[in-house]
């Protein structure tokens, strides 16, 4: 699913600030194909804009890695890669929330996929 320049800027931020989302910030960058430095400054430091070409190879990453075709794996020497799934297997986890309805908060009770960063919070973020 390709997302719009703001919405990719929000969700891959919030995604490289998540000390749980297990990737790091260079195996992401190597995923798409891009230099972490400059992945860094476009998203969390936000001193550079975002290019087409960015955006374009962000959101084919991001993808892959929230439907869950990417692993990262790790060779005898302890080097770690990334390496494609023949099938994917997104990440489910129980999920418990409150979200806004007509002015009224609802609780939200389900099993939502781990690496999915689409879901707001109540201040918006």
């Amino acid at each position: 699913m390709n997302l719009t320049k703001k919405e990719l800027l929000r969700q891959v931020k919030k995604f490289l600030q998540d000390p749980d989302r297990g990737i790091s910030h260079m195996m992401f960058a190597e995923l798409c194909g891009i230099d972490m430095w400059f992945m860094r400054q476009v998203f969390l430091d936000e001193e550079r804009p975002l290019s087409e070409t960015v955006q374009i190879r962000v959101n084919k990453g991001y993808d892959a890695w929230k439907k869950g075709l990417v692993k990262t794996m790790q060779r005898k020497d302890r080097s770690r890669y990334v390496d494609y799934r023949t099938k994917a297997e997104p990440l489910l986890a129980p999920s418990m929330g409150l979200k806004l309805v007509g002015g009224e908060l609802k609780l939200r009770v389900g099993m939502v996929n781990r690496r999915d960063y689409s879901q707001r919070d109540l201040n918006g973020d």
